[in-house]
């Protein structure tokens, strides 16, 4: 066992018992918020039931109708609406980024699963319609990385999970300290290399290495929206409304996210079953603070609830919204029951399996916060020898060896 898995497993319990204090603490708060608590952090109260049985249907529809706002809110304000309008455009933006990660990462990602429709081929369908919406991987292509690779005991989150390599293609690499790593992630998040490949990346998964029913899709609907705009002479809205927030925002938070999701580089243990690896390598990922405490004094008080807010408006609530939205933040959850169809309420399913005592699964791990998420990822990639990885390019191509 590892320092680091040492350090982790000695505060499993501290960290269970910080969570509940966490969430619970937002209790102070009025009885009717707790649902939009729950939204906000990702994490459901003990026995706490959701307020609003949604179903697939109105998921989908719901997200397609934030997408049409994002995107229709921001073409208004470019193209006819007041100046002072422009200081909305940021917000614009972050509906049009949150609901077509959700579309990628939640929906179709829940397809891949068959647990849209439950049927298969329909499933397949719509992940492949949703995924030409977004310009992203094609559904079967999707299903070969997510399925047959990231899901399978013998591969998750090892050199053969599409995510390590990735990661790897883009430098963080086992043996840098913690610091190298965040400022490789600041520089990456900026690098006009890394945009340009990851969207040469999705036009490729769309144009060219999908099947010729997937890129006949994907050329009918670029050629309408590109021929429309030509039409119009609308390139500037265009470019903000959409390219925009379609293409490096999109981009940003993807890197994020992938990189705040697992334990990607942790040394596997063999003496671990198929169930206790998944968990071991996974944990939800919940946004916000512990309330400030009371009877602190008028001046800490104030101090105190003024750095709270803007936590929670300037890094807890862009978090959830642009990074881990729908059941990302509940991904530990989707691990262990990727069959389900609760993933459209996963933050009550979550609980609602820890109130029961996780039957034949060991105790959830609870995380605090995207940095602190990363951090963890971070730490471990740190300890890990560079000695024991490889890479070669050959061709043009990663070729990653162990």
């Amino acid at each position: 066992m590892t320092q680091t898995d040492e350090r982790i497993s000695r505060s499993e319990t501290d960290q269970t018992d910080a969570s509940t204090a966490i969430r619970a603490s937002f209790q102070r708060f009025p009885r009717w918020t707790q649902h939009l608590w729950t939204w906000i952090t990702g994490k459901a109260l003990p026995g706490q039931q959701p307020l609003v049985k949604m179903n697939v249907t109105l998921y989908v529809i719901a997200d397609m109708v934030a997408l049409a706002l994002g995107i229709g809110s921001a073409w208004w304000i470019v193209s006819s609406g007041p100046t002072w309008s422009l200081l909305l455009l940021p917000l614009s933006w972050v509906v049009t980024v949150s609901a077509a990660r959700v579309c990628s990462t939640v929906i179709a990602h829940h397809c891949m699963h068959t647990r849209f429709t439950g049927k298969i081929k329909y499933d397949r369908e719509i992940a492949q319609v949703l995924s030409t919406l977004v310009c992203t991987e094609d559904a079967d292509q999707y299903y070969e990385d997510h399925i047959n690779l990231h899901h399978r005991k013998e591969t998750f989150a090892t050199i053969a999970d599409p995510t390590i390599q990735h990661l790897l293609k883009l430098g963080f690499r086992p043996g840098m300290t913690v610091p190298q790593l965040w400022r490789r992630l600041a520089w990456t998040v900026v690098s006009p290399l890394f945009h340009a490949e990851f969207l040469a990346t999705r036009l490729a998964q769309n144009l060219w290495r999908s099947a010729t029913y997937r890129r006949l899709m994907s050329l009918g609907y670029l050629g309408a929206v590109l021929g429309l705009v030509a039409w119009q002479s609308a390139w500037v809205p265009f470019a903000l409304a959409v390219l925009v927030p379609m293409i490096p925002l999109y981009q940003i938070v993807a890197l994020l996210e992938f990189l705040s999701e697992h334990a990607w580089f942790k040394a596997k243990d063999d003496t671990l079953g198929g169930r206790a690896f998944h968990v071991s390598h996974s944990w939800g990922r919940f946004n916000g603070d512990a309330l400030p405490e009371k009877g602190i004094g008028v001046v800490r008080s104030v101090g105190a609830w003024t750095r709270w807010t803007l936590r929670l408006a300037f890094y807890h609530l862009p978090s959830r919204i642009l990074v881990v939205p729908g059941d990302l933040s509940q991904h530990d959850f989707h691990h262990r029951k990727p069959s389900t169809f609760e993933w459209v309420r996963a933050a009550y399913a979550r609980q609602a399996d820890i109130d029961a005592g996780h039957p034949r699964w060991p105790a959830y791990t609870d995380v605090w916060g995207l940095g602190v998420a990363i951090n963890r990822v971070f730490t471990i990639l740190s300890e890990e020898e560079e000695s024991s990885w490889e890479l070669v390019r050959a061709e043009g191509e990663l070729v990653v060896a162990t």
